[in-house]
């Protein structure tokens, strides 16, 4: 599975993949951290001014899941009960007029070109010809069409942080256009044992707001997932690691953000 797959599917999570997702490997660390779970994030785009907005956590009914495809084009093959638990990530976020797109990405999805990688998250954001603020770091940019053009952008940048405990952490920003047919936000499905979901709402030192949302299996590994709504962008800062090292992995999420 390559970094297009994951970002064609679902985010699914599987505590087996978790705990796999621990073992180092000896790949570049962007890569590291992408087998943990096939990732479908809603972005979304807007204007230049930061404009906070919101995020809303809805817990799903997993026996009904069909009734939420239309929140999502990629949720169209979705079945009822194919998953133990579920919520989706509601965002209000600004469209990204597809006009302000630079010329040379509109060229690339005539072309279909759809994928690029680049050295830092502004190199991507010159291409791009949006002004998005994000981390620092080699980043990975998508692009999904509807109708011919460009409808959901997303841009990413992950790493592997070892030592006293390892975790995968990343963070991940979506765009829409006026193209995008969905609901701006992202659908996560667990499978297997997972503790109860539960989100809490917290004020960042940036005076943004976030919804912080920590799962973990009964093996022992889950994620910590934050999610934050800015103007044209939709913030995902993620990690996935041991629950004995929730705490360290939530203050990393939690400070990834504030420093957008």
């Amino acid at each position: 599975m390559n970094g297009q797959d994951l970002y064609e599917g679902l985010r699914y999570v599987d505590p087996t993949l978790l705990e796999e997702a621990m073992e180092p490997v000896k790949q570049p660390k962007w890569r590291r951290y992408l087998p943990v779970a096939a990732c479908l994030c809603l972005l979304l785009a807007g204007t230049a001014a930061a404009v906070l907005h919101s995020v809303e956590i809805r817990i799903l009914d997993v026996e009904h899941l069909e009734d939420y495809r239309d929140a999502d084009p990629t949720l169209k093959s979705i079945q009822n009960g194919s998953a133990d638990q579920a919520y989706q990530a509601a965002a209000e976020v600004e469209i990204t007029p597809l006009a302000s797109l630079s010329q040379q990405i509109r060229e690339d999805a005539a072309a279909g070109r759809r994928s690029h990688k680049f050295d830092s998250w502004d190199e991507a954001t010159e291409y791009l010809g949006v002004d998005l603020p994000g981390p620092e770091g080699p980043t990975d940019l998508y692009f999904k069409l509807e109708e011919g053009q460009i409808s959901e952008i997303r841009l990413s940048v992950h790493n592997t942080y070892e030592g006293e405990w390892h975790a995968g952490i990343g963070v991940t920003a979506y765009l829409y256009t006026e193209y995008y047919s969905g609901e701006p936000g992202e659908f996560v499905l667990f499978h297997g044992d997972f503790e109860e979901i539960q989100a809490e709402e917290l004020t960042l030192s940036n005076g943004d707001t976030a919804q912080l949302v920590p799962v973990f299996g009964s093996n022992g590994f889950g994620t910590v997932m934050a999610f934050m709504a800015r103007g044209q962008g939709f913030y995902i800062a993620d990690a996935v690691c041991p629950e004995e090292y929730e705490q360290q992995a939530t203050e990393k999420v939690i400070r990834l953000l504030s420093g957008i």
